[in-house]
Order: structure tokens, then C-alpha cells, then sequence
């Protein structure tokens, strides 16, 4: 393992063999992070692991997903769901350029050393981007050895148009370092992103889930998937506090 960057484990009895890890991109509107917690959230899922890296801003603070939680959240932490056989790296500060590749192909390595099956990336992009507007919001793009194929192709997802040569998504922060890296590491990956804008992009987070279950079923599907979600305790101050009322 690499020195600069530490894991701390919570839990180290589950074999995550044949496990999908999500990771979301630090990007334009914060898409991939809060679709990220609506997962984490709604599937009550347990924190695995710990990651100290220079290649991130240090935070700290209470645990975002339980107000009775006397432990405190870190900006990179490991999730598990072991019903669902899904992993979710959530991150709650960019990444410093300088250190970015090495921290993410020590994630990837951590992550291939147990076996996983693939990684699906989450993103976002600038709204203004878009250049067919009548089309769907989504684009993904995926390595050659993707094991979602099938999934692609029932969820009607745009094939993202640049040539993979030149492979960029404007806004959407490391998604694209991440998964050349997948690539160079022969790790089936899959990279799914929604066009929009800064703001509050709540709606955003909430259609990226939805499209995120036609590619991993987590939820029943005979039922309202916005019904089911549950929105983390963090979101009640996602804008700051209200005014205080001795100003009206």
C-alpha cells in the first residue's frame, strides 16, 4: 500500500469478492455526492473504512446520515451494503491535483486486492455542454469489459460522443483519470453522468439514483423509487441555516 495514503478499517471480517464499488466525482453541482447519500442513506448502509490522503482537504464533523451518532465523518469513507454486494466511496472535499492519480489507483488497488467485480463512477457535467438538447440529460461511458452491457441497453443510456482518444467531461472533476486508470488496470468500469447546473441539485441527485437502479437494482421495483429514498440528516442544512427571525 502506498505510504501517503492511510486506511483505517472498521470492519474487517466481509469478503467484498464480486462487489460493485461506486465512487463519486467531485463535480459541477455535486450530482455524484448526493446521489451518493441518498444510496448510503436509504440503504442504512455501515461505514467499512476510513481513508487519510494528502489528496484530500482535510474535514471533520458529526456523522452526516445519524444525528444520534456520537462518531464523527471524515471526507473519504468506505460504505458497505452486504445485501446489495455495493461499495460507496463517498468524498466531501475535492481532490488536490498534484496527489489525484495516486490516490485513486491506490483505491482501485485496495479494491482489486479484494476481488471486486467492477466500479461505476458518478459524475456531472456543465449544463452548456449539451450539445443535442432534446436528448436525454445522461451519458455514460464504459471499458470494453464492462459487465453491464445488457443493463446499458434496457436504461436507453447515450453513448458519451467524444472520441475516447480525447476523453473529456468538462466539470466532471477526476471521473475521467479514474477511469483510464480502470483501463490501464483491466478493471470492468462504467462511468455515469448527468448534464446540469450549479444550484440546488437535489432533483439531480434523485434522477441520477433512479437511473442508477436500471443498472443495479437496490430497490423494489414495483414501487415509487422517489417514495423510498430517504434523504440523510445532513440535507436539513444543505443551504446553511434559515434567517434568523429578528431580522423580519
Amino acid at each position: 500500500m502506498d505510504s501517503k495514503h492511510h486506511w483505517k478499517w472498521h470492519i474487517t471480517t466481509y469478503d467484498l469478492t464480486n462487489y460493485t464499488l461506486v465512487v463519486p466525482s467531485v463535480a459541477v453541482g455535486n450530482v455524484g455526492q448526493l446521489a451518493s447519500d441518498l444510496i448510503i442513506s436509504t440503504l442504512g448502509m455501515e461505514k467499512l473504512a476510513s481513508i487519510y490522503t494528502p489528496a484530500q482537504i482535510p474535514v471533520v464533523g458529526c456523522d452526516p446520515y445519524d444525528t444520534f451518532s456520537t462518531t464523527l465523518s471524515t471526507s473519504c469513507e468506505v460504505y458497505v451494503a452486504t445485501s446489495h454486494d455495493l461499495l460507496v466511496v463517498q468524498l466531501r472535499a475535492p481532490l488536490v491535483q498534484k496527489y489525484a492519480r495516486s490516490f485513486l489507483e491506490n483505491v482501485v488497488d485496495q479494491f482489486q486486492q479484494k476481488h471486486i467485480k467492477d466500479i461505476i463512477i458518478l459524475t456531472s457535467s456543465y449544463a452548456h455542454e449539451k450539445k443535442h438538447i432534446m436528448t436525454s440529460p445522461f451519458r455514460y461511458i464504459s471499458t470494453d469489459t464492462t459487465l453491464l452491457q445488457e443493463q446499458i441497453e434496457g436504461a436507453n443510456l447515450t453513448l458519451h460522443e467524444q472520441q475516447e482518444e480525447d476523453l473529456r467531461i468538462f466539470g466532471g472533476g477526476f471521473a475521467v483519470l479514474l477511469f483510464k486508470i480502470c483501463q490501464e488496470k483491466m478493471l470492468p468500469c462504467l462511468c455515469l453522468y448527468k448534464y446540469c447546473s450549479e444550484g440546488d441539485n437535489i432533483p439531480d441527485a434523485y434522477e441520477m439514483v433512479n437511473k442508477f437502479q436500471r443498472l443495479v437494482p437496490l430497490f423494489d421495483r414495483e414501487k415509487d423509487i422517489v417514495a423510498q429514498l430517504i434523504q440523510p440528516a445532513s440535507w436539513k442544512l444543505l443551504f446553511g441555516r434559515p434567517p434568523p427571525q429578528e431580522i423580519y
